[in-house]
């Protein structure tokens, strides 16, 4: 006979009641099933576990050995049931999230901290990736959200807007132009420009370089850098005035000026984008978290 569950937790529960009727009742079941179930786990460990008089029922030296054993066993047991039940429900489990550099600088920490506070069972697996890697993870489901600019308009895909900032541009504190309170991208004509890469920023680059054409010029770019520490150190050194998000309002940032940019009233958008077909139940209980805190912000409003 092999031993099974029914008979570890009838030994466990009898073990600490040593009373065979309250064990039979707790373990709803008859006193004569419970007390045969018993003597199938005598028969198969070999040993005797209790011993039973008319008026008590004790633990044998080897039946409280086994009570030991079993009692971490059974907690481990009623632990993996209870992480497989709220994993089944989306509260437990490991969410894949993809952010970029303007996401991770504006509201997406706070978001995620409280996310974290409220499931803190769901591991969050935070990957920085530039927004067009962003697009083809998400259709290959090598991640289960993206926290991107602009927005990615898919057939497969949802998405909701979850943060805004304005354009600003960024100056060397020394800057001539950085006497101004305010400026405008025509006013940035003649001056050199530092970008972030082409194939990490060009979805950023792109709504840039249109918003210049349309001014009648086209940024005579210095130098490029593959994120923003990289950027923000290369106009302090004065290589050249970059265009950012007015998220770097956030951070600290020494030996620079954030002046914002009057003739682009457009916003730069933060979208939240995942694939419709994924039924992960984690990702629905991050979805209902953020959909919450979409409505208390503009509750707030």
């Amino acid at each position: 006979m092999a031993l099974d569950l029914r008979h570890l937790r009838a030994f466990l529960v009898l073990g600490n009641e040593l009373h065979f009727g309250r064990a039979a009742n707790t373990l709803r079941i008859a006193q004569p099933a419970l007390s045969k179930t018993v003597q199938q786990l005598e028969s198969e460990i070999g040993a005797p576990l209790l011993t039973r008089t008319t008026r008590r029922v004790e633990l044998t030296e080897a039946g409280k050995v086994f009570l030991t054993e079993i009692s971490g066993i059974a907690g481990q047991i009623d632990l993996a049931i209870a992480k497989t039940r709220k994993a089944a429900r989306g509260l437990q489990g490991e969410l894949r999230v993809a952010y970029t550099d303007f996401a991770i600088n504006g509201k997406l920490p706070e978001f995620l901290r409280d996310f974290n506070l409220a499931h803190p069972d769901i591991h969050l697996d935070l990957i920085f990736m530039p927004t067009v890697r962003q697009h083809v993870a998400i259709l290959q489901n090598s991640i289960d959200i993206g926290f991107m600019y602009g927005e990615f308009d898919h057939q497969s895909t949802n998405s909701l807007v979850f943060d805004e900032n304005e354009y600003v541009v960024v100056l060397a504190s020394d800057h001539p132009l950085a006497k101004n309170e305010t400026l405008t991208l025509t006013e940035l004509k003649d001056e050199k420009f530092v970008f972030g890469t082409g194939d990490s920023w060009v979805v950023f680059r792109q709504q840039v370089f249109a918003k210049c054409r349309a001014r009648g010029f086209f940024p005579d770019i210095a130098l490029e850098a593959t994120n923003s520490d990289g950027i923000f150190g290369l106009v302090i050194v004065g290589a050249g005035v970059a265009i950012y998000s007015s998220c770097i309002g956030n951070m600290a940032r020494h030996g620079v000026a954030v002046r914002p940019l009057s003739d682009l009233p457009e916003k730069l958008p933060i979208s939240a984008v995942w694939d419709r077909s994924n039924r992960s139940k984690v990702l629905s209980t991050f979805l209902k978290h953020l959909r919450n805190h979409r409505r208390g912000l503009g509750a707030g409003e």
